[in-house]
């Protein structure tokens, strides 16, 4: 999926000449905590909430408040791992798309979220599998290999650096059977290293549970 197909046209872009109580309007309404600021289709970036709200910081109309988020912006034909990229390197709810440098709407991180919520990756039955290893000991078709000869398949990975060791990767895998100690057991004696392994439909695994497995997959 792409971001042109994710902008959500429900959020309102405001013009620098709009006043306070409108922003203030349209982020209650809209349940956002920014809106992008948009003038003559060229976006010039989000105000914030905090910033209106700010006592110290009280002027009549949207554009004399700074704004945050410039660069916080993505082509209409970016994928949506990209459009995730961008937004956790701004930490922003919101990333505004632009194509032919004209501004075409912006893509709430949590409707990238509901619309992943929809793939196999996460309704499925089956479990999570993460492990670790160095790159150059990296293979996805070994390890597909050893999950299709227990008769299981690799519904989806995702590979990032190891937090505590630079010089490891962090693979998780999201796998269709349940029962995957003969899995775990196979990917050890293949040199992987298992760090945890749960079944996503065990009664244990609650919403706080999906969600975290859920952004593992979409950490970029």
């Amino acid at each position: 999926m792409i971001a042109e197909q994710l902008i959500n046209y429900m959020v309102p872009p405001l013009k620098p000449s709009d006043d306070i109580a409108r922003a203030k309007q349209w982020m209650d309404e809209f349940r956002v905590k920014a809106l992008p600021v948009v003038q003559d289709e060229h976006f010039l970036g989000f105000i914030s909430e905090e910033l209106l709200y700010d006592a110290d910081i009280l002027h009549p109309e949207v554009g004399a408040y700074p704004l945050m988020g410039e660069t916080c912006i993505i082509s209409a034909f970016s994928h949506y791992y990209d459009i995730l990229r961008v937004q956790n390197d701004h930490q922003l709810e919101m990333v505004a798309v632009i194509s032919d440098e004209k501004f075409k709407g912006v893509v709430l991180i949590s409707d990238i979220l509901n619309e992943f919520a929809k793939t196999a990756i996460v309704n499925a039955e089956g479990a999570i599998i993460t492990l670790q290893t160095s790159l150059n000991d990296y293979s996805l078709s070994e390890i597909s290999r050893v999950v299709e000869m227990n008769g299981s398949t690799v519904l989806g990975a995702n590979v990032k650096p190891d937090l505590d060791d630079p010089s490891l990767i962090e693979i998780v895998l999201r796998i269709n059977h349940q029962d995957v100690n003969q899995i775990s057991t196979g990917l050890s004696n293949s040199g992987y290293k298992v760090t945890s392994s749960f079944n996503t439909e065990d009664n244990s695994f609650d919403e706080k549970d999906r969600f975290g497995m859920l952004m593992k997959f979409l950490d970029p």
